[in-house]
């Protein structure tokens, strides 16, 4: 873990550090925090610029040896683009590929623009990320005695509070990916209600993990469904955060967290199939963001469901035309069972609606299509109330999380239609991921709901800004602002 502090200070009143980063924005005059920097350095900064050898554009990195001219030993300069191109999530972006440049243990960051301080921060611990992994080698010790410990933020303004959320929002986003990362035979939903147990409770969140015979005994058929092909059987966690005690508002926040996808008996190809770990993000997104809004203490009361299963193939695995009766009473048609994302959490709706949610959200890798509609570059929202809707698209925009509605026209409805029961759970290729919405949809019934489907931008192949090669985490720091924003309405 990153240990982040704020001092107040200039650059060269700055605590001793090994790194020292500092932003600038491309075409303009050299900083304050820069310009004495400049002067200390024999005016190597202007010189730099004039030649053209760094021109400070968005996410540029330059490395300038300090060579005992100041306490540093390595000055880093971060370019941000264009001013009237430059946002919050520039920041984010710039921060997260300079951070993996930073030489440790000790870092010291130049904050000239206390507006972008939790970007910022939030870039950094996002770009900083790695997953451990198993590799039996013993760690170099060379590369451990480097590895970044602690950050400074230096800042002559007051940036404490923004500096801590974006703290809070950061190693939420880290320990999401955690969870997403771990292989399905280390992370299943046993060991996932284990862990919720511990970190909910370590944050102060009343948990409550109910087990196969209770939710048999609450007809929670869908979830049961899904998971009683698999030796492990489910779990289905409730984590209550009472922020707000004398207010009737309740935000449910739902996830799907099928801890391994074979597709069931219409089984997934053998591409991808490696990656099925990952069908759990949904649920880990929402575990991280109870527990950063437990960290944050926010005035606000929310509900975190994380619906949790395996979808394997034995002699007791659910088959494709098999009936299911709903928590809510409805009857559903598994017409196709690499569909048991949407079953999962359909009764992980039902029940959050139950326990009092005046306002859902749902997150979930849900589908394919998603990908063939938006590519991957925005996951797609879907939900029956636009309010509603448009509040979770805008918490997604103010921390760079690009979320897109799909239409919710009445025709859809026969998306969902069976000829043998209340609802199908899947009626083809067309408009798949509309599907999916609405099928979810039918279950929150008249409450303002709203559905996340990230499968597209779940996972990355490659690092580039603040996003490491492997799980992103997306929609844990859109959850977290979405509360924000409720607190504010």
């Amino acid at each position: 873990m990153v240990h982040i502090h704020v001092h107040a200070s200039s650059a060269l009143e700055a605590p001793e550090a090994n790194s020292l980063l500092v932003f600038h924005v491309q075409g303009t005059t050299l900083s304050a925090p820069l310009q004495h920097l400049d002067q200390a350095l024999g005016g190597e900064l202007s010189a730099i610029l004039a030649d053209g050898e760094w021109t400070g554009k968005k996410s540029q990195v330059a490395h300038v040896r300090i060579g005992g001219r100041l306490s540093a030993q390595h000055l880093y300069l971060v370019g941000l683009g264009e001013a009237d191109k430059l946002t919050s999530e520039t920041v984010r972006q710039a921060a997260g590929t300079a951070a993996r440049h930073l030489r440790g243990p000790v870092a010291n960051v130049v904050l000239d623009a206390p507006e972008h301080a939790r970007a910022t921060v939030e870039g950094l611990l996002m770009g900083l990320y790695t997953f451990k992994g198993y590799k039996s080698d013993a760690p170099d010790a060379q590369k451990e005695e480097k590895r970044l410990r602690q950050l400074t933020i230096l800042s002559a303004d007051n940036v404490d509070a923004e500096v801590e959320a974006g703290r809070i929002a950061g190693e939420a986003v880290c320990y999401a990916r955690d969870l997403i990362n771990e292989r399905a035979n280390l992370l299943h939903p046993l060991t996932f209600a284990e862990r919720a147990v511990q970190t909910g409770e370590a944050a102060g969140l009343h948990v409550e993990v109910l087990d196969e015979q209770q939710l048999q005994e609450l007809g929670m058929n869908l979830l049961l469904a899904v998971g009683k092909g698999s030796d492990i059987p489910p779990r289905l966690v409730i984590l209550r955060y009472n922020g707000a005690p004398e207010s009737q508002d309740v935000l449910g926040i739902v996830g799907k967290g099928v801890t391994y996808d074979t597709g069931g008996y219409i089984i997934k190809p053998e591409t991808g199939m490696g990656d099925m770990h990952t069908d759990m993000g949904g649920a880990a997104c929402v575990l991280a963001a109870m527990k950063a809004l437990a960290e944050r203490q926010l005035p606000i009361n929310v509900i975190g469901v994380l619906c949790l299963a395996e979808n394997m193939i034995s002699g007791r695995a659910f088959k494709p035309g098999d009936i299911a009766v709903a928590f809510n009473g409805k009857t559903v048609e598994l017409i196709d069972t690499d569909c048991e994302g949407r079953l999962v959490l359909a009764d992980g709706i039902a029940y959050v609606k139950h326990l009092g949610a005046t306002k859902i959200v749902d997150t979930a890798t849900l589908t394919g299509a998603v990908t063939v509609a938006l590519g991957r570059e925005a996951a797609s929202l879907f939900g029956n109330d636009e309010s509603f809707l448009e509040q979770v698209q805008q918490a997604g925009a103010a921390v760079g999380e690009k979320l897109f509605p799909l239409p919710n026209y009445p025709e859809y409805q026969s998306l969902i239609e069976s000829t043998v029961a209340d609802y199908i759970n899947y009626s083809g290729r067309n408009a798949a991921a509309i599907a999916g919405g609405v099928f979810l949809t039918a279950f929150a019934d008249d409450v303002p709901f709203v559905h996340i489907d990230m499968a597209n931008m779940s996972t990355v192949k490659s690092t580039k800004g603040y996003q490491v090669e492997g799980a992103t985490a997306f929609s844990t720091r859109t959850l977290l602002a979405l509360a924000e924003q409720l607190v504010n309405k």
